[in-house]
């Protein structure tokens, strides 16, 4: 007993000491829903998540006339952020390892029940 007591404190130690941050516990969360099959819970910012009707542009500001931060297809998971503006929603989106915001034209969304 006396030669695992230090070994035993070690690891106590190590375990209280290495704290765990927010976006650990949302990559454990995230884990557990992709190995579950379950859901991915969303980033307490997003009102909801859908895929566009349509292929279409994120843009800078709430304008057609706006430049293009990114393009998307409708295989894109868009996070809608806010839905104040009557024409368009301000949204996230995640391609590769870069994540765009800005908004969408509200007409591409699917209506939500």
């Amino acid at each position: 007993m006396k030669k695992t007591a230090p070994f035993i404190l070690a690891i106590l130690c190590l375990s209280a000491c290495s704290g765990s941050s927010d976006d650990d516990h949302d990559k454990e969360k995230a884990t557990v829903a992709n190995e579950t099959g379950q859901l991915m819970p969303l980033p307490k910012d997003v009102l909801y998540a859908t895929k566009p009707l349509i292929s279409s542009k994120l843009y800078s500001r709430p304008d057609f006339k706006a430049s293009t931060v990114a393009y998307f297809d409708t295989a894109q998971q868009v996070h809608i952020l806010d839905t104040a503006n009557a024409m368009f929603a301000k949204a996230r989106i995640q391609q590769d390892s870069t994540t765009y915001t800005g908004f969408v034209p509200k007409t591409i969304l699917p209506e939500r029940e």
